[in-house]
C-alpha cells in the first residue's frame, strides 16, 4: 500500500469546489490510484464500480482540463500537479526519486533539468515516436 502527502486544503480550492460531486470523487480517486508518478492507467469501468456512480469520459476531461495530460494513446493520464506535490523538485541522486524520473521519461514528460514539460493541449497528449518515423518513411 502507498502512502501518500494530501492536501489537506483541497476543498477550499475553486478547482474541486466546482465539480460536480461524482467528478470531485473521480479527481481523490485518481490521485489516490495513480503509480507513484502521477499516471493513472484509465479504467472508467473500475472507477465508476468503486465511486458508485455513472460518469462519463467527456465531462471528465472537460473537469479535468489544465489539470491532466493525456498519454499512451489515451489510455494512460498524467497528473500535472503530481510531482511538485509529492516530491518537491526531483533529484537524481535521490533513489525515491529515480522510478519517478524513469516513468516520466518514458513518455517524454520531463525535460533534461527534471522539469514538466508544457504539452500544447491537454487532450494532445505525448506524441509517439514510432508512429512519427513511419509518416517519415511514408514521404
Amino acid at each position: 500500500m502507498a502512502k501518500r502527502m494530501t492536501d489537506s486544503t483541497k476543498w477550499g480550492k475553486p478547482f474541486l469546489r466546482a465539480l460536480q460531486a461524482p467528478y470531485k470523487l473521480l479527481w481523490i480517486y485518481i490521485l489516490d490510484e495513480c503509480d507513484h508518478a502521477g499516471i493513472w492507467q484509465v479504467d472508467f469501468e473500475v472507477a465508476q464500480l468503486k465511486i458508485g456512480e455513472v460518469l462519463k469520459m467527456e465531462t471528465a476531461l472537460k473537469s479535468f482540463e489544465g489539470k491532466i495530460s493525456i498519454i499512451d494513446g489515451g489510455q494512460k493520464w498524467f497528473i500535472k500537479d503530481f510531482i511538485e506535490f509529492q516530491y518537491g523538485e526531483l533529484d537524481r541522486s535521490n533513489r525515491v526519486h529515480n522510478s519517478a524520473i524513469k516513468i516520466l521519461t518514458r513518455y517524454e514528460l520531463i525535460d533534461e533539468d527534471l522539469k514538466i514539460k508544457g504539452l500544447t493541449s491537454p487532450l494532445q497528449g505525448c506524441k509517439d515516436k514510432d508512429k512519427d518515423k513511419d509518416k517519415d518513411k511514408v514521404k
